[in-house]
């Protein structure tokens, strides 16, 4: 090497900007309901400009663990979110599902809500992690920076925001009866001023009497309309495109949003505010922001995964994000900001369709099935009363004081039901109480999951299992919640910051996503977390 050459490559390193021990900002992205294949899949249509990349910024610049998958069984939002924030499995975090029977008064419980706390900036039942039973990654960072770190959380969803903002963070979601970004009482003592601007600043109506129409090429898609005759398009909106926006703001528009792209262009917008109104990044202290995007999850439903509205859904959410990386590469600069990306759960297809293409698939109500068991248990044990008491799907809840009052063996019962449950269509599996507390099922694939997560105090007595592609409830087109890879096979993506662009196809977990960060940041790890850092990532520091 001649000494211009020496020179020119000594300029090069002093000029280059110099990269921080940890990043500035970290942000945690959730796609709801993101199946691990899914960004591989529709990567052609995505944006792939210099500076504007959005998905692409993961899939070509990031460190990509393509086999990640959940350990525990009913694979739903709130629970994806838990274990995402805390590193536990289900069994340690508490949230067993997006709601449980409380044990001793039979009431239906829903994950975040509390009483003990007012909604602020609209009307209904308020929200917070209150019901969740481990300490989060960002709980640890601000513990760790004395209370300095700026924490903060959005999503369309309440549960998408509050579990991940943990117990010392900012939640913010958005009210469907009014399309208003909300928050709780549990965080502030009145909805922040610049929340109140952001309600009142005519967003949330600009999409008033628009049409989302396809953004490409009908030709350019993976998906085509062949699962269209088996949806279930939700209220205001016709099978096939395109899907009008009604002409005035009123209570059945903002309920659309969230079936739209425009859901996660609000949530968007939102995150962006909070970067800029607290300064996210500015200072020598890491500061976390979560977004959980919740649109796919709402389309998924109702339109099903191999829909042409899910993949243009995904097609116009790597478009936001697109900007909103710009907007980080302005606002912080994107070597300073640590992107996470993962999902909560991952989805079967419409069970009709596969059917239609050759695959199993059943859609039952199975939960009504238990007048008609309850009357036969009532004769088996010669008693009157109902033994299943509630139902919560997955699990089974059965009448204690019925059972006490007639002096039956418990586990008797348990197992009595267990059998009349085991023989419904679309059931594959069943476990008892007993089972899950005693045995060791870490033989067992399917039992493992379960066990995991099972949570005593608030679980069922009895815990069914959905055969493949079988929808206990027929609530929406499609769904998720079971075992099944379909279900657990989640992204588990980084960009950003120190990132290298490579792809690890070993075995991991979102449990790893959590501890992940924490040893990045080597700050102590959540408290009840089971994840195990991953050693690529850490190796960056």
């Amino acid at each position: 090497m001649n000494n211009a050459i020496r020179f020119l490559a000594l300029c090069a390193c002093f000029s280059a900007p110099a990269l921080a021990d940890t990043p500035k900002l970290i942000v945690q992205i959730t796609v709801d309901q993101l199946r691990g294949d899914l960004l591989h899949k529709y990567q052609n249509n995505f944006v792939d400009k210099r500076n504007q990349k959005g998905f692409k910024r993961f899939l070509e610049d990031g460190t990509l663990y393509t086999n990640a998958h959940y350990r525990n069984a009913t694979t739903m939002t709130a629970v994806g979110h838990a274990t995402l924030a805390t590193g536990a499995l289900p069994t340690e975090h508490g949230i067993l599902s997006n709601g449980w029977i409380d044990r001793d008064t039979g009431e239906s419980m829903y994950c975040v809500a509390d009483k003990s706390t007012q909604l602020l900036g609209a009307e209904g039942y308020s929200a917070s992690p209150a019901n969740l039973m481990a300490s989060t990654f960002s709980d640890e960072l601000y513990q760790a920076s004395n209370g300095k770190a700026k924490i903060y959380a959005v999503s369309t969803k309440d549960r998408g925001a509050v579990l991940t903002g943990g117990h010392f963070g900012k939640s913010f979601w958005f009210d469907k009866n009014s399309g208003n970004v909300v928050s709780s009482s549990y965080y502030f003592d009145s909805l922040p001023d610049y929340a109140v601007n952001f309600n009142a600043s005519g967003l949330k109506d600009s999409f008033t009497g628009t049409a989302w129409t396809l953004s490409q090429d009908e030709a350019r898609y993976h998906n085509d309309a062949a699962n269209r005759p088996f949806q279930i398009p939700p209220k205001g909106f016709r099978s096939g495109f395109p899907h009008q926006m009604p002409q005035a703001a009123d209570k059945a528009y903002y309920g659309m949003l969230a079936y739209t792209p425009y859901g996660d262009k609000l949530t968007a917008e939102f995150a962006k505010l909070l970067v800029k109104q607290a300064e996210m990044g500015k200072d020598n202290v890491t500061d976390y922001l979560s977004v959980s995007f919740s649109t796919n999850d709402y389309i998924g439903h109702m339109f099903g995964p191999n829909s042409l509205e899910a993949e243009d859904n995904l097609i116009n959410l790597d478009r936001t994000l697109a900007d909103f990386f710009s907007f980080l590469d302005k606002q912080v600069g994107l070597e300073n900001v640590l992107i996470a990306l993962s999902a909560d759960h991952g989805v079967d297809s419409i069970p009709e369709y596969k059917k239609s293409i050759g695959f199993a698939g059943f859609r039952g109500n199975t939960g009504k099935q238990f007048d008609a068991i309850n009357q036969q248990l009532a004769e088996q044990f010669g008693i009157e009363g109902k033994l299943v008491r509630k139902t919560s799907m997955p699990f089974l809840y059965l009448d204690l004081g019925l059972i006490e009052q007639n002096k039956l063996d418990i586990h008797a019962v348990q197992q009595a039901v267990a059998k009349h449950a085991a023989s419904l269509p679309g059931v594959a599996r069943v476990f008892t109480r007993k089972q899950l507390m005693s045995e060791d099922l870490s033989y067992d694939p399917i039992g493992s999951k379960v066990q995991r997560a099972y949570v005593p105090s608030r679980a069922g007595d009895v815990v069914l299992v959905q055969a493949p592609s079988s929808m206990f409830e027929g609530y929406a087109a499609a769904t998720h919640g079971s075992p099944y890879k379909y279900d657990t096979h989640v992204p588990v993506f980084f960009t950003g910051w120190k990132v290298k662009s490579r792809t690890i196809s070993r075995q991991v977990s979102p449990e790893d996503m959590a501890v992940t960060l924490s040893a990045l940041m080597q700050i102590t790890y959540p408290d009840k977390s089971t994840g195990h850092p991953l050693e690529e990532m850490v190796s960056l520091r």
